[in-house]
């Protein structure tokens, strides 16, 4: 059944692109990467567009089928249950993340005190209502916000401006190549989260021929943002970048002049924290959708219910500890993240090239 708008969808790509990008990403790749990290980004981003772009021609050409049937009829059942065990690896240690970066962001910026009870209860209601409800009720919600979202990081990114120098980092690639791939490899888990995109599959009312051209073109755009942001933030910290955890929060609070008419901190936070609760609600809604065919379930509510009480155990083994996942993510996760990243890229053209032989035996 078809839930979401091309529209809708369009936003979920984009918020879903921009999670974590503006948080704690610019840190990560800064400290592979130093004063070339500009570029580890704009590589990274390559590569996560190239993945849009394939998902979204396979979801333009597979609009009756959902991923776990298209898997099963490509790759056999048996393909479909490993390729959706590797997703699951993924989602979950991209949800259980992004659940520490919420968390650690309550800590650091906004209460001197929480309780890890006090967040998980209503973050487990809230993300798992919206998941719960399906594509159609994420859609909506993003639809709401959206404008918010695009308004306030507008809004909080123009109070530095002032302060850009445009050489704070230069000269770049003063040591080869090695720093740019380096700041990249620290931060590839960081470009692995399109990849949910795959689970909306057989879900999006296609109306127009340019679905594919029309997402591309606004996953384009968010791609130029980002770069603009992070250089942004990289010439206005310069070598102190290493030391700024959250990165747009943090740059609100740069300017003395905001300081004495207080800051916009409060700006800020609000659109990370509502970048980072969007974007898990579609984290939890991709979980519920791979552990469906493996708990044979009609609903979604069972498995959403599973999979967010074994992030939270993990969460709280792990004392909701950044600088624990942080290592994690440099050593193990982006290295992972991006062997899956080509194993997708793999799968779709294998999806796209078998399609179109599908047709041209059609028709002839």
């Amino acid at each position: 059944m078809k839930e979401i708008t091309t529209r809708q969808f369009i936003i979920i790509a984009i918020i879903v692109m921009l999670t974590s990008k503006f948080v704690t990403m610019p840190t990560i790749i800064f400290a592979g990467a130093t004063k070339d990290a500009i570029f580890s980004i704009i590589l990274g981003l390559c590569i996560e567009l190239l993945l849009i772009f394939l998902i979204t021609f396979v979801i333009q050409r597979n609009q009756d089928k959902n991923l776990f049937q298209l898997l099963k009829e490509k790759f056999s059942i048996v393909g479909a249950y490993i390729i959706f065990i590797l997703l699951f690896i993924y989602i979950f240690a991209r949800l259980t993340f992004s659940y520490q970066e919420l968390y650690s962001f309550f800590v650091k910026l906004l209460y001197d005190e929480f309780s890890p009870l006090l967040f998980a209860v209503p973050a487990f209601f809230v993300t798992g209502y919206l998941a719960y409800k399906g594509a159609r009720t994420i859609g909506r919600t993003f639809e709401i916000l959206f404008a918010f979202i695009v308004f306030g990081a507008i809004i909080a990114i123009s109070s530095n401006l002032e302060f850009l120098s445009f050489d704070t980092n230069m000269p770049y690639f003063e040591n080869g190549l090695s720093p740019m791939l380096a700041g990249f490899s620290n931060g590839a888990f960081y470009f692995g989260n399109s990849i949910c995109l795959l689970f909306f599959v057989g879900k999006i009312k296609i109306t127009q021929t340019k679905f594919v051209s029309k997402t591309m073109l606004a996953t384009g755009i968010t791609a130029l943002v980002v770069t603009l942001f992070c250089f942004i933030f990289y010439d206005v910290f310069g070598m102190s970048m290493q030391y700024t955890l959250f990165a747009l929060t943090e740059y609100s609070q740069y300017d003395p002049f905001i300081l004495e008419l207080q800051r916009l901190v409060w700006l800020s936070a609000i659109i990370d924290i509502t970048k980072l609760f969007c974007s898990t609600a579609v984290f939890v809604y991709c979980l519920g959708q791979i552990t469906k065919p493996f708990l044979q379930t009609k609903t979604t509510l069972l498995p959403i219910i599973v999979s967010l009480l074994l992030v939270f155990s993990i969460a709280t083994l792990l004392n909701y500890d950044l600088e624990i996942m942080f290592d994690i993510i440099r050593n193990y996760a982006s290295y992972a993240t991006l062997g899956l990243m080509c194993l997708i890229i793999l799968i779709c053209l294998i999806l796209c090239i078998k399609r179109r032989k599908n047709e041209q035996k059609f028709i002839q």
